[in-house]
């Protein structure tokens, strides 16, 4: 049977979101012995978070600290053969929603600061052509505040236990717009977090614009240890 190279969109590190618990090297060593090939690190990005810095007013320093619980995971994981990707969970001002970035990369981040700060009409405005925007937990906690027209995607099965993310709803929302990709992520904050969920490729990921390309090409599955599945159904299959 041929290989299928197993990978987690979704992962925080406690470097970076204040709400992790694992730091950047322990997150990589786990992912890697649950069979993981590639884990994205998926660090939040938001107003809250920035303005607690000291050096808020300095991108350059606010990026030192974001990218550094991912630069730890990626030290660790090139030692045990993990490829570890840089994303990130971005939330914008309007309101709680947190979206998924994928495609991007250092020079991305710094070229681009406080973008956080914009709508997400202006972000996919300006963005949407070049980087993959997935909407995470679109309906946790009861949330029903969606704007489709401003996604590439949902994550249709997040693996938090210590939430109500109502995933099927977020099923029906990608069902409802067929052009949506559909994801699948553990959320990984805790030790209990890990390898919650996944995603399969014939081909391996070995970097954020890779993932965005096979996403964009629905050329994975995805599992979960609750046992839900899926093909990919979207119908967008542009680049």
């Amino acid at each position: 049977m041929k290989k299928q190279f197993k990978l987690d969109p979704h992962v925080h590190t406690s470097e970076t979101s204040r709400c992790g618990q694992i730091p950047g090297a322990e997150v990589a060593l786990r992912s890697r012995s649950l069979g993981y090939d590639s884990i994205i690190i998926t660090d939040h990005l938001y107003e809250e978070y920035v303005s607690k810095f000291p050096f808020k007013d300095d991108w350059d320093a606010v990026m030192d600290l974001f990218l550094s619980g991912y630069k730890a995971a990626k030290g660790q994981g090139d030692k045990t053969g993990l490829n570890v990707l840089l994303g990130a969970e971005i939330r914008f001002a309007i309101n709680d929603n947190d979206y998924l970035l994928f495609g991007i990369d250092e020079e991305f981040l710094r070229g681009n600061p406080y973008l956080h700060r914009l709508s997400p009409w202006e972000f996919f405005k300006k963005y949407g052509n070049d980087i993959l925007i997935i909407q995470a937990h679109p309906f946790r906690d009861g949330n029903e505040d969606v704007f489709p027209e401003c996604i590439h995607g949902a994550e249709i099965y997040n693996g938090n236990p210590r939430h109500d993310n109502f995933n099927h709803k977020a099923l029906r929302l990608c069902e409802s717009h067929p052009r949506l990709h559909r994801i699948f992520g553990s959320d990984v904050h805790r030790d209990s977090d890990f390898g919650r969920a996944w995603m399969l490729f014939d081909e391996a990921i070995p970097d954020s614009y890779t993932f965005r390309a096979a996403v964009k090409q629905n050329a994975y599955s995805a599992g979960s240890l609750e046992g839900e599945t899926i093909a990919p159904a979207a119908s967008d299959t542009s680049p």
